[in-house]
């Protein structure tokens, strides 16, 4: 968490910032991963395309399988106005370089990395954002319902001097 500190507040002014909120179900790593690309090929980011990707694919993962908000009856009807009750907020942003990735979710709960046996099929996410990510870090809300998992992405340097 101490790596996030310095890169976070190069990005507390984004120039370019976008939000999506998805229902916490299977679909969403799905339209996640939509939704960053379109916004990294708006924003002439696509160096940053396969990183990025793959740190939101498994941070909305996480966030629709263990974010759900704790002791909910998930057999019970979307709400009046016809939103599911169990939500996910993506949020996508690039400021001097860097890429904020924030995934926003019910659950109190902080993300743990999982040791898991070789033969096992899942369980590997957090480890693939500490490898992809420059730093990530989580955080409760602030109204105290769910937490933010944020993590850091520097563009690449270029390869040319000049």
């Amino acid at each position: 968490m101490d790596r996030i500190k310095p890169l976070d507040s190069v990005i507390s002014a984004p120039e370019q910032q976008k939000s999506l909120t998805l229902a916490a179900n299977d679909r969403a790593p799905g339209k996640a991963r939509s939704f960053t690309r379109e916004a990294l090929t708006e924003w002439r980011a696509e160096d940053l395309l396969d990183q990025a990707v793959l740190i939101v694919s498994e941070l909305t993962t996480n966030a629709e399988r263990h974010g759900g908000t704790p002791n909910v009856d998930l057999s019970l009807p979307p709400r009046l106005d016809g939103e599911p009750i169990e939500e996910i907020t993506l949020t996508v942003a690039l400021q001097a370089g860097v890429m904020r990735i924030e995934v926003e979710d019910n659950s109190p709960e902080p993300p743990v990395p999982q040791m898991v046996p070789l033969c096992s099929t899942s369980g590997r996410g957090l480890h693939l954002v500490s490898a992809a990510a420059d730093a990530w870090a989580s955080w409760p809300k602030q109204d105290g319902r769910g937490k933010r998992v944020i993590a850091l992405v520097r563009r690449p340097e270029s390869p040319f001097t000049s």
